[in-house]
């Protein structure tokens, strides 16, 4: 299981690997108009890999620009960085982006949680465009989350799974045991509802681990 710290600010990345970070996600979208420092921070040694994420606001961020504007910002980050968060909305620029040798992370937020079909379908299309896929989904009930268990468990790896939300957030921390990825936390300010403070992550997969 690896560990994706989310910042909204690239001065925290040393602070994050400090802390254990084994990819840096940095939210774009939450970073302002003016990227340039987040450039800077990209430029800079960073023992961690790290992914680039312009969340669309449709699934759960900030960016309210079309397709080009989208890319427009992510363009300059593709020399920079080791991945690309790509929404299905944004497919169109995977081509351009695998020429950068920059690792596609082919992403979906949903904030309903779909049948075990309609799950099995996104991954195909996710795959279809993308290295790795990620599904984040909103459960319902505890069976939804039965079900998103055994999706994750039967899935083609790699893949990450999440929920979105608070009231399941606690299968952030048991997802990678079924065989998602990785899983997403922060260090003091959270991206997304329910994520965990890496601190809080380390100490529950440590209780949580078989020893």
């Amino acid at each position: 299981m690896k560990i994706v710290v989310s910042l909204t600010s690239p001065d925290e990345i040393q602070k994050a690997v400090a802390l254990g970070a084994d990819f840096i996600e940095l939210r774009l979208d939450l970073m302002g108009e003016d990227l340039s420092s987040a450039m800077a921070g990209c430029s800079g040694d960073c023992a961690a890999p790290i992914i680039a994420t312009l969340r669309s606001r449709e699934e759960g961020g900030k960016f309210t620009g079309d397709a080009e504007q989208w890319f427009s910002t992510i363009q300059p980050f593709l020399d920079l960085v080791d991945y690309v968060d790509v929404e299905r909305k944004f497919r169109k620029f995977a081509p351009m982006i695998c020429y950068q040798h920059t690792t596609i992370i082919a992403s979906a937020h949903i904030r309903y949680m779909p049948s075990p079909d309609d799950l099995r379908a996104i991954e195909r299309d996710l795959r279809s465009y993308g290295d790795i896929p990620k599904i984040a989904v909103t459960p319902a009930s505890a069976h939804d989350l039965l079900d998103f268990l055994s999706f994750t468990l039967d899935a083609e790896k790699p893949i990450i799974t999440t929920v979105m939300g608070g009231e399941f957030r606690y299968a952030r921390t048991f997802l990678p045991f079924f065989g998602s990825e990785t899983v997403y936390c922060h260090i003091g300010t959270p991206t997304a509802e329910g994520q965990y403070d890496i601190r809080e992550l380390e100490q529950l997969q440590e209780l949580l681990a078989y020893r």
